[in-house]
């Protein structure tokens, strides 16, 4: 990875099909339309707003001219680099919200992909990404109704992954905000089942610490829950993937698999501490576990 630039591929599945009774997936729930095109367009538009330059434009209007507003820097120390998107979509036989998309259509590449069982789709959008040429400082695989709101997020993954020799992912803590609650947080990705998780993985705290640009050590976990409904692998991980077999089924689901065993097979999966959450989480634009905000005792 250069210290000047970083060059990101990102691939996100994209399907929404109304149907009585549902899927038990938002794509799939009845009503949802509006919802789900908000969703799509706060993710693409977050996703776009995360490019950069190392020099913008200051419009002089005194003296009618342009001036560079110089380089961008984080602190004192850290110059930050430069940040280029290469977007792929993929949707299934027209089941997608043209209008959502239609806003962006010249920042991306959209994929049509012919599958008998639409499910199979993220798995489609996470072979490209794998497989594409050339390969990029950074691969995200995303699903459509995730909200990226903090700039330096490839930054942190960046420098995450250098950290630890490429040798683990970092995936973010995922949100929803619980209304009416003044600013509380749902985290909605919480441990799951001791038997389940151990087919996989073993849980374990405090198993990696770092001290980031601004000084603060983040402590991560090897996590309960390694699902973020993401990835981000390095481009020496990339080709570490083109050598095996990647999975198609085998945790939980087609869409629950490719954003997560992917890189759970292969690499130690973490996630910031608890204490440490904000320092990397993202938004689940779509919210869909806020009942259990209301329904499940607190512990």
């Amino acid at each position: 990875m250069s210290n000047s630039s970083l060059r990101v591929r990102v691939a996100i599945p994209h399907y929404f099909r109304e149907r009585s009774g549902g899927t038990g997936y938002g794509s799939g729930k009845p009503g949802a339309r509006f919802e789900r095109c908000l969703a799509l367009g706060r993710c693409l538009a977050a996703l776009l707003a995360l490019e950069r330059s190392t020099e913008d434009l200051v419009l002089n209007i005194g003296q009618r001219v342009l001036e560079g507003a110089g380089p961008l820097q984080f602190g004192d120390k850290h110059r930050l680099a430069s940040i280029s998107l290469d977007l792929h979509l993929f949707t299934s036989e027209g089941h997608q919200l043209e209008e959502a998309i239609r806003p962006y259509a010249d920042r991306l590449t959209l994929h049509t992909v012919s599958l008998e069982d639409p499910r199979q789709l993220p798995l489609a959008a996470r072979d490209f990404l794998i497989q594409a040429d050339p390969v990029l400082d950074l691969a995200l695989y995303l699903e459509d109704d995730l909200v990226i709101g903090d700039p330096l997020f490839f930054d942190k993954q960046a420098w995450f992954l250098a950290g630890c020799e490429h040798k683990a992912v970092l995936m973010p803590h995922r949100y929803e905000r619980i209304p009416g609650q003044a600013g509380q947080r749902l985290l909605v990705d919480g441990p799951l089942r001791s038997d389940f998780i151990g087919r996989f993985t073993t849980p374990q705290a405090s198993v990696g610490r770092g001290r980031f640009w601004d000084g603060q050590e983040i402590v991560f976990d090897r996590t309960a829950n390694p699902h973020s409904g993401l990835f981000c692998l390095s481009n020496s991980q990339v080709m570490q993937l083109r050598g095996q077999s990647l999975p198609k089924q085998g945790f939980v689901g087609p869409l629950e698999t490719a954003a997560t065993l992917t890189a759970l097979r292969f690499f130690a999966v973490l996630k910031p501490a608890l204490a440490h959450r904000q320092f990397h989480w993202v938004e689940h634009g779509h919210p869909s576990f806020q009942p259990y905000a209301k329904q499940w005792p607190r512990a």
